[in-house]
């Protein structure tokens, strides 16, 4: 049997999601943003939502804070082409 100090509690993942219109996605400019934060993302998908007309990436974390993707959130709502960015904890 193990004890509880051996397996340490997961953290709740963090999503960062970035809507742009459709076709202005720009994919590099987004894991430039984010910075040191980029290698420690465990998921990322591309959505394309042709009803609500946005296209998006939601980028997971496992091992990441909120106020840690803080800097880059700034960064991405100051684009044009971006039409919402936010953190979801």
């Amino acid at each position: 049997m193990s004890s509880l100090r051996e397996h340490p509690a997961v953290a709740h993942p963090v999503c960062l999601t970035v809507r742009a219109a459709p076709g202005r996605l720009r994919i590099v400019p987004i894991w430039q943003a984010l910075g040191h934060c980029a290698a420690r993302a465990r998921l990322s998908r591309v959505h394309c939502n042709g009803k609500q007309h946005f296209d998006e990436l939601v980028v997971t974390f496992d091992a990441v804070s909120p106020a840690e993707l803080n800097e880059a959130l700034l960064r991405l709502n100051a684009q044009t082409w971006v039409i919402t960015a936010a953190i979801r904890a």
